[in-house]
């Protein structure tokens, strides 16, 4: 584990012992073979009950005994965790509701030593991209998720989804902590920090949590070896949660078209030019949904391209640019139409890149899908858009690599 800050209260539920009745005694004499008989009916229900007792105490979950830990790692700005943010009261109840989070799946820890490479770490034929908190811009981006919550009040409602990146799911903490890497804890980051600070602020924002889920997966191939970007696969274990948050029924996977292009080269290759990574590329696994659905791209200089796959043949992109099948890459506005839907609900998708391949998924549910890359739409704000289609939802989607970036940070504050 890494450094603990703090511990976190024991809750462990006991089932109360139930209570035996007092057996009266006989009013009359009776026979001894009847009151024999009625001795030995009693032993047996006394006896019948206190096994079938459940033993005082129960077992307690998992979580509720583990340790929370600060968030580690270097950050220029502070050394730890704030106990607040600004505009929050430290003593409100987060929630109260209790839930079991998903089994973490066994990892085995990789036989290579680790390299760092510059702003990466290598380990073997993958690299990763290391995270360090930061406090202020962290305060900022919960702050505009909690002012965006305000300004779509009776208008939409407000989902966020941090994701994590690859080194904390896919490397198990005992190789972090043996090899002493400076990167700070993202669970802690999202599900202790970020989340709970959001929810203090403003109740009314749903937050979807996906870090436990995607450790219950890390054995699967849930991000790239070569690239920053998770898979279509992890996105999907995503929208499970996602689903379960909004109240529909997620679409299993086998009901997916899928496809897979090989040789993907990507930005982790490109920053390292590692022999290691260039030897074994990626695949790009695209599920493909088989609802009849319209995409309708706006590029950067307004031009529209109507009818675009929503997901595109990947045999036809670059070695480095497979990732872009999904939606169309990283395009300023999009609209997607579900043809099949007449009369269902409306979501706009506020996403850097990490969103496009979780977009797919989302078109078996909502009749229209807009969708605005914060980081080039210029058109307005998100809540004009809401206002303007009358948008039932609205999901943030951002990987938590985001959220100590000081530009995608002010962009997003700016684009409610």
């Amino acid at each position: 584990m890494r450094d603990t800050g703090y511990e976190r209260d024991v809750y462990v539920r006991r089932t109360p012992q139930s209570r035996r009745r007092k057996k009266k005694p006989p009013i009359l004499p009776i026979a001894l073979v009847v009151l024999l008989l009625v001795i030995v009916l009693v032993v047996v229900l006394v006896v019948r009950g206190c096994s079938a007792q459940p033993a005082d105490g129960g077992n307690s979950s998992a979580n509720s005994s583990s340790q929370t830990s600060q968030v580690s790692g270097t950050d220029s700005q502070t050394s730890g965790v704030d106990s607040t943010v600004s505009g929050t009261d430290s003593s409100a109840p987060v929630s109260s509701a209790v839930s079991e989070a998903p089994t973490p799946a066994p990892q085995e820890e990789p036989q290579a030593a680790p390299e760092t490479i510059g702003s990466l770490l290598v380990v073997g034929d993958t690299a990763y991209e290391y995270y360090n908190f930061n406090t202020d811009l962290a305060n900022q981006y919960i702050t505009a998720v909690a002012d965006a919550g305000e300004k779509l009040s009776g208008i939409s409602t407000l989902y966020d989804m941090v994701i994590p990146t690859s080194i904390d799911i896919d490397l198990p903490e005992s190789y972090i902590d043996r090899n002493q890497l400076n990167t700070s804890d993202q669970r802690q980051a999202i599900e202790e920090y970020i989340y709970p600070s959001i929810q203090a602020m403003n109740s009314s924002v749903k937050t979807v949590s996906i870090f436990d889920t995607l450790k219950s997966h890390a054995n699967e191939y849930l991000y790239f070896r070569t690239d920053h970007h998770w898979t279509q696969l992890g996105a999907y274990y995503a929208y499970v949660e996602f689903c379960n948050v909004r109240g529909f029924e997620p679409v299993p996977l086998d009901q997916f078209d899928r496809k897979d292009y090989t040789g993907y080269l990507g930005t982790f290759y490109s920053n390292t030019e590692s022999s290691a990574l260039a030897n074994n590329p990626d695949t790009v696994e695209a599920y493909i949904p088989k609802a009849n659905v319209t995409l309708n791209v706006t590029q950067s200089d307004g031009t529209v391209l109507e009818n675009w796959p929503l997901i595109a043949n990947g045999d036809e992109y670059g070695q480095n640019m497979k990732y872009l099948v999904y939606c169309g890459g990283d395009q300023p506005y999009e609209e997607i139409t579900n043809n099949d839907m007449t009369d269902g609900p409306t979501c706009i998708v506020v996403k850097e890149s990490f969103g496009n391949c979780f977009i797919p998924f989302l078109v078996n549910h909502y009749s229209k899908v807009y969708v605005i890359d914060y980081r080039h739409y210029t058109a307005g704000t998100v809540t004009q858009l809401a206002q303007q289609v009358g948008a039932d939802d609205v999901l943030c989607l951002n990987n938590i690599s985001m959220t100590r970036n000081e530009g995608l940070v002010n962009q997003f504050s700016n684009i409610f």
